[in-house]
C-alpha cells in the first residue's frame, strides 16, 4: 500500500478503528485521500485477504501506455492467467531492472488484489501496460529497436541469444498450460529455451522468467549486478 500511496493513485483508505491514520498516511497524502475508520468486522468484509493487515485501499488504475516504457529489457506476459505468477514476474522484473512489463489481451488483471499482493509493491515501481495485442507488441519492438524473443521450452537456441542482445529485447512469456499464443508466436524474431536437467520436465513460468530476465538484463549492464561478498574462511568445509 505504501507504494500505491507514493504513486498517488490511492483515492480511499479504510482503516481498522484501532489503527492510527497519521501513522499510515505520508505527509503528502492528507486531503488527497479519503480516510474512513471502520470496525474489524467491516474491514474483514472489504478485504479479500484471509488475514487483513488493518487497511484496505481503493486505487485508480494508472494510465500507462507503451510510450511510457524507456530503454532496457521489456517483459511481456502473453495470456499468463495466474495472478500469483503474474505478480511474482512483475516483482522479479522490477528487482532485476527491467524497463517495463506488458500484458497481452487475455492475461490476468495486473491490478487484481491477488496479483498486487504477489507483486509486493512492484506494481507501482515501473511502467505496466495491459491489453496489448500481438501486433501492437511486435510494432513496439520494431519501433524501439528491440528483438521480440519468446521463451519456448522446445526452442533450439539457448539463453545466449538473450545475453548477446545488449538489452534490446522484448522477452515474451507464454501461458502456464499452453505456452505462447499461436498468433503471437508467429510474430517472434527468435525463440530461446532454458537448459534443464534431463529428469526435469519443465519450470514454473515465474521461475523461468527469473532466469531469462536475469540473462537478458545483466550482460547489458555488467556493472549493475548485486555485489558478491568475498569468501570467508570460517565456513564449514572452507580451506
Amino acid at each position: 500500500m505504501a507504494e500505491a500511496l507514493a504513486a498517488g493513485v490511492v483515492e480511499e483508505l479504510y482503516l481498522d478503528e484501532d489503527v492510527d491514520a497519521a501513522a499510515v498516511l505520508p505527509a503528502t497524502a492528507p486531503g488527497a485521500v479519503t480516510v474512513q475508520q471502520v470496525t474489524s468486522a467491516v474491514l474483514a468484509h472489504l478485504a479479500e485477504a484471509t488475514t487483513p493487515q488493518g487497511v484496505v485501499a481503493v486505487a485508480r488504475t494508472p494510465a500507462t501506455g507503451l510510450a511510457d516504457i524507456g530503454e532496457g529489457v521489456v517483459v511481456a506476459l502473453d495470456q499468463v492467467s495466474d495472478p500469483g505468477n503474474a505478480g511474482t514476474i512483475l516483482r522479479t522484473a522490477d528487482a532485476l531492472g527491467a524497463a517495463g512489463v506488458v500484458l497481452t489481451r487475455g492475461s490476468v488483471d495486473v491490478y487484481a488484489p491477488k496479483t498486487v499482493r504477489a507483486a509486493v509493491g512492484s506494481t507501482y515501481h515501473l511502467p505496466v501496460v495491459s491489453g496489448v495485442d500481438g501486433a501492437e507488441l511486435a510494432a513496439f519492438a520494431l519501433d524501439t529497436g528491440r528483438r521480440l524473443v519468446g521463451l519456448d521450452a522446445h526452442a533450439d537456441r539457448g539463453l545466449a541469444a538473450l545475453t548477446s542482445a545488449g538489452g534490446r529485447v522484448v522477452l515474451v512469456l507464454g501461458n502456464e498450460a499452453h505456452g505462447l499464443d499461436t498468433a503471437t508466436s508467429a510474430l517472434l524474431d527468435d525463440r530461446v529455451a532454458i537448459a534443464l536437467h534431463p529428469r526435469a520436465e519443465s519450470l514454473n513460468v515465474a521461475a523461468a522468467a527469473a532466469i531469462a530476465i536475469h540473462a537478458a538484463v545483466y550482460p547489458a549492464r555488467p556493472d549493475s549486478g548485486p555485489a558478491v561478498p568475498p569468501p570467508t574462511t570460517d565456513q564449514e568445509g572452507a580451506p
